[in-house]
């Protein structure tokens, strides 16, 4: 039986509630046979899995594989990710170098597969993978109820990375507008609308950029390396989050709408 994270009605309210609860529920989560399963027979069949090609055709170790950086939805592509784990992460030119979207650079990087001759991988972080894969879950089991705190907690701790990264500003805003889970939270916590995402790739890095030194005082992705500031934006994106919601949720409407001005 599965153990489903409790945080109420969602939103912010639903957002302080884990705050309190997290550990506990989490700990409670992770003995579920829905997630001690998976993550066991990774543990004791990934060694088996010497090359990109085995590991996709084991669907389980696929499985946990891509939940482990947040790409579940890919589990059916598996042409493309075995292209993706042989890539070369420190070729600039090769194909995980070339695709926006930075989790699969992380994938890459995290299997190693593209060290070796013959399609080979240097020694597994099992460990890490595994820690990876629990707290995707944690997150995913939320967001089956209240996708906005899955994706709260995501940015929480991915742009938390992004921030302390070795790259240009611009860089970072360019690689938060192409993951999907990170733009919607500033879209969301800035109230851009559909519109935003039909404007050009410069205009939209500016108008982030803007409204971010408004909120913060500054418009640099690094300032995020502050808690106060993250949890700022992560604020203002769940409590619009719950605005959106019908007021069947709540005796905290009225304080919402006025925290959120």
């Amino acid at each position: 039986m599965t153990y489903n994270v409790q945080v109420g009605l969602g939103g912010y309210v639903g957002w302080m509630v884990l705050e309190r609860t997290m550990l506990r529920q989490r700990d409670v989560f992770l003995q579920g046979h829905a997630v001690r399963y998976p993550k066991d027979y990774f543990s004791k069949n990934i060694a088996n899995a010497r090359t990109a090609e085995s590991l996709v055709n084991d669907h389980k170790l696929l499985a946990v594989a891509l939940r482990a950086f947040g790409l579940d939805s890919d589990i059916r592509n598996k042409f493309f990710i075995k292209k993706v784990l042989e890539s070369d992460p420190s070729d600039k030119s090769s194909l995980v170098n070339r695709l926006a979207d930075k989790r699969y650079l992380r994938m890459s990087q995290g299997f190693g597969f593209h060290t070796s001759q013959g399609g080979g991988r240097s020694e597994l972080d099992t460990s890490k993978i595994i820690e990876k894969y629990e707290t995707r879950s944690f997150e995913k089991n939320l967001g089956e109820r209240h996708p906005e705190i899955e994706l709260a907690l995501n940015a929480r701790r991915e742009i938390l990375e992004l921030s302390t990264s070795n790259v240009s500003e611009n860089t970072k805003w360019y690689q938060i507008l192409a993951s999907k889970p990170l733009r919607q939270i500033f879209e969301g916590a800035y109230g851009l609308g559909p519109s935003f995402s039909a404007l050009s790739i410069d205009r939209q890095l500016s108008e982030l950029k803007s409204r971010t030194e408004r909120i913060t005082g500054s418009d640099s992705v690094s300032q995020f390396d502050s808690n106060e500031n993250l949890e700022t934006v992560i604020r203002r994106f769940l409590l619009r989050s719950q605005i959106k919601t019908p007021s069947v949720i709540s005796r905290y409407a009225n304080a919402i709408t006025l925290l959120s001005l």
